[in-house]
């Protein structure tokens, strides 16, 4: 096995991670900044800054991951040729968008988050906008792109959203306005979660290119394992909203524990998840249609 069918899908599954943190908490901080304490904001507005500068940091090594993977041996991943042919290449021009989207969402949080959230919403732009560049989203054009920009914010909001929830639980619950949050959030995530089933749905189909290869296919089987872990997600996350939410009302800080447990739960899950994401991305090929 070459090193690079290690090395690509875990660099991929550390650039999802570090992509949905940056926009998922962003979003969350565009959502609730009013309700949220100042500790909670801080550590949302800490969560931004190092993800986006991590990966900042780490978006040029997926550069010269791509660059060896064509000349086919490790000397070739710092040659400059190899790096040049990887730049002009869709994988290369999609390491450049999402190094530029981590970029500005840094300096947006650094700098400019209480002037404009316009900066905020181009850095998520250009790093959703990324993983839609190359590889089996660009299959059936402008239609497939647009349900991975959208299927990726989805998730994002999701994701992002799991930290400072959990975070939240460590405070005291009448400053922290925990009910408040969780409640608004569960509201907000029914629409998600509508969009993140459609748009994976479809996207899952055309991509396969069929209902039943979506079923037969290698690809599909994998697609068809990560939505099943999807429903379990979202399932722990319906049974917060109407078992453990509702308790929040009265300041139950027996219920704020039994919450953080379930998400802890739901980020084991989404790991699995992301594994599985960057697999179908990187080693699982599609049907030929």
């Amino acid at each position: 096995m070459e090193i690079w069918a290690i090395l690509a899908p875990l660099f991929k599954v550390l650039l999802y991670v570090l992509s949905f943190l940056a926009v998922g908490t962003g979003l969350f901080i565009f959502h609730f900044r009013s309700l949220l304490s100042a500790p909670t904001y801080s550590y949302c507005r800490k969560l931004v800054s190092r993800s986006s500068l991590t990966g900042f940091i780490v978006a040029p090594f997926l550069l010269l991951i791509t660059a060896g993977n064509i000349g086919g041996d490790l000397q070739s991943s710092i040659e400059p040729l190899m790096i040049r042919i990887a730049l002009s290449s869709k994988a290369g021009q999609s390491v450049l968008v999402l190094f530029f989207g981590f970029l500005i969402v840094f300096f947006w949080i650094s700098f400019f988050h209480k002037q404009s959230l316009l900066p905020g919403a181009l850095g998520f732009a250009l790093i959703l906008l990324s993983f839609s560049l190359y590889g089996h989203s660009t299959i059936n054009g402008f239609s497939s792109q647009l349900l991975i920009v959208l299927h990726l914010g989805t998730i994002s909001f999701w994701v992002g959203s799991f930290l400072p929830l959990r975070y939240s639980t460590r405070g005291k619950m009448e400053e922290e306005n925990l009910f408040q949050v969780a409640h608004r959030f569960g509201v907000y995530a029914v629409y998600y979660i509508g969009l993140l089933l459609v748009s994976g749905l479809i996207l899952g189909t055309i991509l396969v290119g069929g209902i039943e290869q979506l079923l037969t296919s290698d690809y599909g089987k994998a697609f068809l394992l990560k939505l099943g872990f999807v429903t379990i997600l979202l399932g722990l996350g319906a049974l917060n909203r109407f078992r453990l939410v509702p308790k929040l009302e009265n300041n139950n800080f027996s219920y704020a524990m039994k919450l953080r447990k379930s998400i802890n739960i739901e980020i084991g899950i989404l790991f699995i998840i992301l594994v599985i994401s960057s697999l179908l991305t990187t080693s699982i090929e599609l049907p030929l249609k």
